[in-house]
């Protein structure tokens, strides 16, 4: 099944998580940011999309684009898996690659590791400071061998020890209306119902790193 250019556009906006890690449950918003003028600062400007939902429970990830009757991307780092789900024809897709621009790390205080072994691209880490973000302490990593393509700067939650923030190439995302709790362990699930998708002539095979 061939994923539209919208959809794929909007999937390589958020990030598979490779790093396996304990950490607090919690769902937000996902918003996409302008940040051509402000690359690597709070101050980019928030385009005009309505925002992703993004619910996370230790290394399991579900993010629903265009809300839960839209594409539904569910990601099991531990197990290594990814799927597509499409709720209007009940059918889901296998991924046989993801992206990497939200990962768990283990120490929010020394995370150039984990983003290094998040990361399909090369990163050359560098730790910057401790910034508030939308009223969460954050700790703020910078890539300085960054493309004009690549994600540039991470902003990582101190008590989520996830990316609420990300910004590259002139764009960029960061989560909103967070929201700590656990998650129901279905969300994190193919539904059973759904019956997977006949790959067609020109399908992907999945997504590759940018």
């Amino acid at each position: 099944m061939k994923v539209s250019a919208a959809c794929f556009q909007v999937i390589m906006l958020f990030g598979i998580a490779h790093c396996v890690c304990s950490a607090q449950d919690f769902s937000a918003d996902v918003v996409l940011l302008d940040a051509k003028a402000n690359a690597g600062s709070q101050n980019a400007e928030t385009l005009a999309h309505d925002p992703s939902r993004l619910l996370v429970s230790d290394h399991k990830i579900r993010l629903e684009i265009g809300g839960p009757a839209g594409t539904v991307l569910l990601v099991n780092a531990a197990e290594g898996t990814a799927f597509a789900m499409f709720p209007a024809k009940k059918e889901y897709e296998p991924l046989s690659a993801g992206l990497s621009e939200y990962f768990r790390v283990s120490d929010a205080e020394d995370a150039c590791p984990d983003w290094q072994k998040a990361s399909a691209q090369k990163i050359d880490c560098e730790k910057l400071g401790h910034e508030v973000v939308n009223g969460r302490n954050t700790v703020t990593y910078r890539n300085k061998s960054a493309s004009d393509v690549a994600i540039s700067t991470v902003w990582i939650d101190s008590d989520l020890k996830f990316v609420v923030r990300w910004v590259g190439g002139g764009t960029g995302a960061e989560l909103r209306h967070i929201q700590a709790g656990k998650q129901a362990a279905d969300l994190f699930a193919l539904a059973p119902e759904y019956d997977i998708a006949k790959p067609k002539k020109g399908a992907n095979k999945g997504f590759s790193n940018r």
